[in-house]
């Protein structure tokens, strides 16, 4: 497993954005991923199984209008 740290606009809740992601990997049936926010740094940390190319691009795409930066562990 690995982590994966997106900064969150200010415009936007980390709390909400972790809530919304959520839901859309649960559409998609990904599972296995843990998403925790944290609301004093406005960011969301997620770990994910390591080499799933395809869950990596799901969170690329739903994070590109919400993100600040990207920071892997």
């Amino acid at each position: 497993m690995r982590n994966v740290r997106y900064l969150i606009q200010n415009d936007y809740s980390a709390e909400e954005i972790a809530e919304a992601l959520k839901l859309q990997l649960e559409i998609n049936r990904y599972e296995n991923v843990s998403i925790t926010a944290v609301e004093r740094r406005n960011e969301v940390i997620i770990q994910i199984p390591e080499d799933n190319e395809n869950l990596e691009e799901t969170l690329g795409s739903f994070m590109a209008g919400y993100q600040d930066g990207v920071i892997l562990e």
